[in-house]
């Protein structure tokens, strides 16, 4: 059982779920876009998942929760097979992605109250790594980049993109990094 400063220590974290289905060529990640009427983070496009709550044991029970609240993925529907490191978003939301499987044939559906869409894409578009640009992010001498992606109509950027680079890389075994013939486009805070 944990200890109530255990929980205490989870308080403005978030974790996110990296959802595939299908394997080798034909595997697809879960992608969700949200809705424009939010405060934050509206019409962007993002995993399921969200902040941890006062009832959640970890992490990985808020990102199977809100998975379930935004698509309607039941929670042992998924095989959680891994983690990535928490990563901070810019605003300063550190998050933890967690990589899960899920039946091929899972029917998902987004909730109106949160989500525009959800859509898949096939993992084998991002080994390509064909990138609309790269992002570059300074601050004083700290610099971030992200790869823009565009799929269908839908951009991918910023720490949804991060989080799929560092996916690409540990789990699938590319090395994807910053250099790229796409442009780059550098952003000063």
């Amino acid at each position: 059982m944990k200890h109530k400063h255990e929980f205490s220590a989870l308080k403005g974290q978030a974790a996110v779920l990296l959802a595939l289905r299908g394997s080798g060529a034909k595997q697809q990640l879960l992608l969700t876009r949200r809705a424009e009427h939010l405060n934050i983070h509206r019409g962007e496009v993002a995993f399921p998942g969200g902040k941890w709550e006062q009832g959640d044991s970890s992490l990985m029970f808020t990102a199977l929760r809100e998975s379930h609240e935004e698509v309607g993925l039941l929670p042992d529907a998924v095989e959680v097979i891994g983690q990535l490191k928490a990563c901070p978003t810019r605003a300063g939301m550190l998050v933890t992605p967690f990589v899960g499987l899920i039946p091929e044939h899972q029917e998902l559906f987004p909730n109106p109250e949160e989500l525009e869409s959800l859509f898949w894409v096939p993992v084998d578009f991002f080994i390509r790594d064909q990138r609309a640009r790269t992002d570059i992010f300074r601050w004083g001498d700290q610099e971030e980049w992200a790869p823009v992606y565009e799929w269908q109509g839908y951009k991918i950027w910023g720490f949804t993109a991060r989080v799929i680079v560092t996916f690409m890389n540990q789990y699938v075994g590319m090395n994807i990094d910053r250099e790229n013939n796409a442009i780059e486009t550098v952003y000063k805070k």
